[in-house]
């Protein structure tokens, strides 16, 4: 687990146990608030400190609201599970048409502290501004006296952390970018304490996080190792396996073969790269969730059968057959009615018949169960149960009772997948039960989750299997999960051996050193004392790369580093050779330094001549649009571009944003790519190419104008200084681009349309 996801993890933790509001998205407005909102007090409530009006005073200091928006809600809350007594505020902008967004602000009704903000709205969705427009030394400022002003009382605790700046100005972290300020104890980091200031694309505060501790107790760091002694800890103890990773986003839905870590715990079903929490004294590996030691009897047990099975043949259910089949899983009662039911059919992630049913108590009572079945093999895919019971828990956390222990969920999940999914059982093999607490205290097991890993071939299948949710006080099943792809299965054929992937993952890894508490979640909880813990945490360098390093992986079969299956990671532990002095140098340096231009083995190979499907590849990494643009199971629309294609993912790209056009069946991705297919890409993607077409809107003045098929695309592209003629005053429409000239070019469209959109 990343530090940076971890922040929000425990946030919206919180906010879900505090009434369903995301109180850590705060926005600005600048309008008063509303006498007539509703105050809503949803239980009772400690005197509180912070009145109605001084909550509202100080919310307006977090950000100015603007105008439009109507200050809708104000509620106080006491809030058992994290201790502390709440106002959450909320905002609303509702215009005509498609502009909308929402401002959210928590307040600690006690001391008028801040404890978070969140702002989103349609138009910030619709930014997407290029690193280097930003002025990070202002907001950096901003940020310090914001600090100074509001969290005072923690400013000697407080450090401000440089390489969140750094991942800030090159633009590495996708749609948002941040600046932490990271509580410090004698010198060494608090692991998710401190504050969180995160801005959109065009540098206006989205989001802000205050997270901290006032009852931490502190281990000494005494006789801690060194960075280098806990990577050679690692290094001697890490172990690798293959795995299938599945990905519903890759074309046809393709599964790649990478190598991951041997799994431990069931927190890293998900993961294919190293996220350790390693005890800072010891060497050893600690859970993330209660910090024990994790040994190598750890992680996965024995298959469910050793026997052959097989899923059921096409059943074919009809409505009445579904819910006939949930009743023969003993899943309903008589106490129960079926309320709704519905059916579906769905081809992503991969191809499938669901019905869905809903049954409620016939006494009105709030239980319910929600089934969902497939249709064509009957298997059970998603269960969830609820009644009263789990909210009076939340409420009243003295109510929380274990009855049963981590072996006797373990066994009752097991019966129940056996039960469910009598078909797969040769393919899974069981995790040990993980708890669910309540807030930070240990003591206090909500449920148990246990996970049922797929194998095939011996081999893990990534986030595949099911997951079983057991109640720690009833025994009940609570919660159910089946995820099983449909997609072939690549064969092994030749790969790294597990000594080079070891080796080309510890050249990647990193280790730092902070406080930990455990479990990490909950720590706005300001009653309960907490031991924190001085761990290193193992995770891949960040520089470079893209924002979720979940999606990363090492290809077993190539032995590179690959994010969502195709695009390369920029490796920052080797510099750029082969740009030094290259005419456009610096745009290629400001390209590679924001991850929008991919190296491999040092190099951009800027003189390379690109193929019409090379060029899309470029234009669509530079973009860094979302990875799944299309339907992983519809056919290709180009007739020459197959499935399995490096440039399928491009193509559609290019396809739905309008920079290719329908008309053309064939896409001949491995003919050269002209700089007139370039320009035609460029024109259409600004939305200009219909007026490009007429005669005399745009004038061209090019020595070679009458080798020029689209003269209004050379001539909109120059005038615009995205492309340039040559020093003839010819456009050389025939040229073959270099991967420096589009790269370029694509840059410099990227900021024309950015300025256009203003």
């Amino acid at each position: 687990m990343k530090k940076e996801k971890k922040w929000t993890s425990s946030l919206l933790a919180v906010s879900l146990i505090a009434g369903g509001i995301l109180p850590y998205n705060v926005m600005a407005a600048e309008v008063k608030a509303d006498s007539a909102t509703p105050f809503v007090q949803s239980q009772p409530i400690k005197t509180a400190k912070i009145s109605r009006e001084e909550a509202l005073r100080i919310a307006q200091t977090v950000i100015s609201i603007p105008a439009g928006y109507r200050n809708d809600q104000v509620e106080l809350e006491n809030n058992k599970a994290i201790g502390r007594t709440l106002w959450h505020l909320s905002w609303n902008l509702g215009q005509p048409g498609d502009d909308y967004g929402h401002i959210n602000i928590l307040i600690d009704a006690q001391d008028g502290t801040i404890l978070g903000m969140d702002r989103w709205s349609r138009d910030m969705e619709r930014r997407n501004v290029l690193p280097g427009k930003i002025d990070t030394a202002n907001l950096l400022t901003e940020a310090k006296a914001f600090v100074s002003k509001h969290y005072g009382a923690y400013a000697n605790e407080l450090k401000f952390d440089e390489t969140s700046l750094d991942s800030f100005k090159r633009g590495v972290s996708g749609m948002e970018n941040t600046l932490v300020f990271t509580r410090q104890h004698d010198g060494i980091p608090v692991f998710d304490q401190g504050v969180r200031f995160t801005y959109d694309k065009r540098g206006k505060l989205q989001r802000l996080e205050f997270n901290w501790h006032n009852k931490l107790q502190f281990e000494n760091n005494k006789g801690i190792k060194s960075e280098a002694e806990i990577l050679q800890s690692v290094e001697r103890d890490l172990e690798l396996e293959l795995a299938y990773l599945p990905n519903g986003s890759r074309p046809g839905g393709k599964i790649a073969l990478a190598y991951a870590p041997k799994l431990k715990t069931s927190n890293d079903t998900y993961s294919v790269i190293p996220n350790f929490i390693i005890d800072a004294k010891t060497g050893k590996q600690l859970s993330m969730v209660d910090g024990k030691e994790l040994t190598s009897a750890s992680g996965l047990k024995s298959v469910l059968s050793t026997s052959p099975t097989s899923p059921p043949a096409n059943m074919h259910l009809n409505e009445a057959g579904a819910i006939e089949k949930v009743k023969e899983l003993g899943l309903v009662d008589k106490s129960l009615e079926i309320q709704q039911r519905s059916y579906r059919e769905e081809t992503s992630p991969y191809e499938r018949k669901i019905w869905e049913l809903f049954w409620q108590s016939k006494d009105g009572s709030d239980k319910h169960i929600y089934v969902s079945l497939d249709a064509q093999t009957g298997e059970l895919i998603s269960l969830n149960r609820y009644d009263t019971r789990y909210g009076m828990k939340m409420e009243k956390p003295e109510q929380v009772k274990v009855n049963v222990t981590a072996q006797q969920a373990e066994k009752t999940a097991e019966a129940f997948v056996r039960k469910v999914l009598p078909g797969r059982l040769s393919n899974l093999y069981t995790m040990e039960a993980s708890p669910n607490y309540f807030g930070t205290d240990t003591n206090k097991i909500m449920s148990y989750d246990v996970s049922f890993v797929r194998k095939e071939n011996g081999i893990r299948v990534v986030g595949e299997g099911a997951t079983v949710t057991v109640d720690a006080e009833t025994g009940e099943i609570v919660n159910y999960n089946m995820n099983w792809s449909k997609s072939e299965l690549p064969d092994i054929g030749t790969i790294i051996s597990p000594e080079q992937a070891k080796k080309k993952i510890m050249s990647l890894l990193k280790a730092e050193l902070g406080y930990y508490t455990f479990p990490p979640f909950f720590s706005l909880s300001a009653d309960q004392i907490r031991k924190a813990k001085p761990v290193y945490q193992i995770s891949i360098k960040t520089k470079g790369q893209t924002d979720d390093a979940g999606l990363s992986y090492l290809d077993a079969k190539t032995g590179e580093w690959k994010s969502d299956g195709i695009q390369k990671i920029n490796d920052s532990t080797q510099p750029v050779t082969d740009i030094a002095g290259h005419p456009l140098q610096k745009e290629l340096q400001e390209m590679v330094d924001a991850n929008l231009l991919e190296v491999k083995d040092g190099k951009v190979n800027p003189d390379q001549k690109l193929t019409r499907g090379e060029l899309l590849k470029v234009f669509y990494i530079a973009a860094r649009q979302p990875y799944d643009y299309y339907n992983p199971q519809q056919d290709s629309f180009f007739s020459d571009v197959k499935e399995e294609s490096e440039y399928r993912q491009a193509a559609e790209w290019a396809l739905q944003n309008r920079l290719l056009s329908r008309e053309d069946k064939m896409l001949r991705p491995n003919e050269p790519a002209t700089r007139e297919f370039l320009a035609e890409l460029i024109v259409r993607g600004l939305g200009y190419d219909k007026l490009a077409a007429k005669e005399g809107v745009f004038e061209s003045k090019f020595k070679d104008e009458a080798a020029i098929q689209k003269r209004g695309n050379a001539a909109l592209v120059t005038r615009l200084h995205i492309m340039e003629a040559n020093s003839k005053g010819e456009f050389e429409p025939a040229r073959q681009v270099t991967k420096a000239e589009a790269a370029v070019a694509i840059y410099r469209y990227l900021q024309t349309k950015e300025l256009f959109a203003d």
